[in-house]
């Protein structure tokens, strides 16, 4: 799949965004959903109303999906940055951040004052659940912005759902490891949802990686994981705030609402987590990295009213090349794994592991020619895999068999500019100035930094392939053809 074919088709900025401005609209009537729901089914007794929330998520969405099809429009590169510098996008995502509150709240008031049977407080719960677990939605379009703004409005936002350490190991984590073996935010061939759930993602890409992450960011300015700029504590305080205060305000009848609104946004997450680049694999180099992060490295789809309810994060090979980009820019590319459906459809595959195999596993075999070494496969049950469907011998075993050290990475040296500047996103660091929130004074000097360092704000790029300044910085334009 060569990179040339990945160009994108374009229309001109009016064309492609006068009708959807009013389209991203709808994503803010979503999250009002259970406050509609809530509403009728208090007023006409109904518990029908209290489920309204999955039950259009689960199967309206994926009806609608269907009828209204899929949409590949670009805008034009030229037209991208007057596109992201329109304020009318940014406010719609920080108007979101009440209402993802909004739906808690208002969740803990039903079930703690009105007269609720088990299935209308299940379906309460649920329903607001989703709507903190879209949190996270928002939350990722916000955490990848570099200003501390937006990023604070992250922290408070994943807060609604007490997963605070989502974007440490998001921004610094996955999209540091992502299609590798070791990153546990993409799931491997053969393996099904609730293994990966319950033995890699939850453990790991929730607890284990970003505590990691983020000691060693503090450890660098000599302060304590337990200190108060832990980036994962921050927003946790936040959740302990509101959840006490909703417990104190309504009583201890709203704790299992808590646990079931928490527990939907963690569920979240590994479902979307398993989807995304589901046994797709960078290979490795040799000088031991891996390629840098391709277009064929994540599965895309185009689906007109999933990528408003998810902000287009299913454009997710743009998403990847341009971390920082938002989301009413991000394009669409040919010729890319292609889901058979948006996210919530493709919910039903993965819970009924089956019909995950039957319809994805032939997907991913075509994207690799049936070639399992380029896979990223369940090392569990590789044997039995290559067996059954590859149609090349495990190269693994001769490659243990013939091991060489890998030549050591070449990193840039320091010559006297003092700036050094990311090629894929322009971040620049100077040593002048230093980054304090990367743990790094002003006047430390780059060879300092360490090796595996990545850039903190695309995390897309290594230290290795940072470019020293010589003039002026040279920031990579967004505007361009083709992916990186």
């Amino acid at each position: 799949m060569p990179a040339s074919t990945h160009s994108p088709s374009a229309t001109s900025f009016t064309a492609a965004n006068a009708p959807v401005r009013l389209a991203w609209l709808f994503y803010p009537l979503w999250l009002l959903m259970p406050v509609i729901g809530v509403s009728l089914g208090l007023r006409t007794g109904h518990t029908a109303w209290f489920w309204i929330t999955p039950a259009f998520l689960f199967v309206g969405v994926p009806i609608l999906d269907g009828i209204l099809g899929s949409s590949s429009r670009n805008p034009l590169e030229a037209s991208v940055p007057r596109l992201e510098a329109s304020p009318y996008y940014r406010r719609l995502t920080y108007a979101c951040v009440a209402l993802h509150y909004l739906a808690l709240i208002l969740g803990a008031w039903a079930v703690a004052t009105q007269p609720l049977d088990g299935l209308s407080y299940a379906g309460v719960a649920l329903s607001c659940g989703l709507i903190s677990a879209f949190g996270i939605v928002t939350a990722h379009e916000l955490g990848h912005k570099k200003g501390s703004g937006e990023r604070w409005l992250a922290k408070i936002t994943l807060a609604t759902g007490v997963y605070g350490q989502y974007m440490t190991d998001h921004n610094c984590g996955h999209h540091r490891d992502v299609a590798t073996p070791g990153d546990s935010g993409s799931a491997r061939f053969g393996e099904n949802l609730f293994h990966y759930l319950l033995a890699r993602q939850l453990p790991h890409s929730t607890f284990i990686r970003p505590w990691q992450l983020e000691r060693a960011r503090l450890a660098r300015s000599g302060k304590s994981p337990w200190s108060l700029g832990n980036q994962i504590l921050q927003p946790t305080l936040i959740s302990i705030a509101t959840y006490g205060a909703l417990v104190a305000a309504f009583g201890f009848s709203v704790v299992p609402y808590l646990l079931a609104v928490a527990f939907t946004s963690y569920f979240f997450l590994g479902f979307t987590d398993y989807i995304e680049h589901y046994g797709l694999l960078r290979q490795k180099q040799g000088d031991g990295r891996y390629e840098r992060m391709r277009p064929e490295h994540s599965w895309n789809t185009d689906h007109i009213v999933t990528n408003v309810l998810y902000l287009h994060a299913q454009r997710h090979s743009d998403h990847h090349a341009h971390p920082t980009r938002r989301y009413q820019a991000l394009r669409s590319f040919p010729d890319l794994p292609t889901l058979p459906s948006g996210y919530p459809g493709m919910f039903w595959l993965a819970v009924f592991p089956p019909l995950w195999r039957a319809v994805m596993y032939p997907r991913l075999l075509e994207v690799y020619h049936h070639d399992l070494n380029r896979i990223n496969v369940d090392p569990r049950q590789r044997a039995d895999l290559f067996a059954k469907y590859s149609r090349h011998p495990d190269r693994s075993r001769t490659a243990n068999a013939i091991h060489t050290e890998p030549p050591a990475r070449q990193l840039p040296a320091a010559s006297g500019s003092g700036a050094y500047t990311c090629p894929g996103c322009g971040y620049t660091y100077r040593e002048a100035d230093g980054n304090l929130q990367q743990g790094f004074p002003a006047g430390t000097p780059w060879t300092r930094l360490p090796a595996d360092w990545t850039c903190p704000d695309c995390a897309v790029r290594d230290k290795v392939d940072f470019i020293e300044v010589r003039s002026s910085p040279r920031t990579t334009a967004q505007g361009q053809n083709t992916l990186p």
